[in-house]
């Protein structure tokens, strides 16, 4: 008989509430990637991290936490706060200079398939924001063993 592996990899860390520390969110992301072999889907990694920790800095209270992890050719971004509110698609005004960041989001899930989801916490105040979206290419193929977490 045999048994697939999988490979699972991870990163995750912490946010202040400082706007700055977007910056800092999306380099953590291209970071992973690149050490996953996945650089070439770094930008759209950052991208969506980018869009997720800023909703978060500017909406949501407490500290925030990013994930950036990969799996059977599925890469998922998860956000947390701890505020309870969910986050809800705009229609941004031309002349709007935000607004557009769930829009854009859920343009790419539908380039990727994938989708975008909210998850409650269950020890406490807060949720999960998550998007998760289908890579073209396992750069190591299907059967690939072990997790990595930094």
């Amino acid at each position: 008989m045999m048994t697939a592996t999988i490979t699972a990899h991870s990163h995750c860390w912490r946010l202040s509430r400082d706007p700055a520390q977007v910056r800092h969110a999306r380099g953590q992301a291209r970071e992973a990637l690149s050490r996953w072999g996945l650089g070439e889907h770094a930008d759209l990694a950052e991208l969506i991290v980018s869009e997720l920790a800023t909703n978060a800095i500017r909406h949501g209270h407490g500290a925030v936490r990013v994930c950036v992890s990969y799996a059977r050719r599925h890469l998922r971004v998860e956000v947390h706060d701890d505020a309870a509110g969910r986050p809800a698609r705009q229609q941004a005004a031309l002349d709007y200079e935000s607004g557009r960041g769930l829009a854009l989001l859920d343009g790419l899930i539908g380039l990727h398939g994938g989708r975008r989801g909210v998850a409650n916490d269950t020890t406490g105040y807060g949720k999960t924001v998550y998007v998760m979206i289908c890579l073209s290419a396992d750069p190591a193929g299907d059967s690939v063993t072990g997790a990595s977490a930094a």
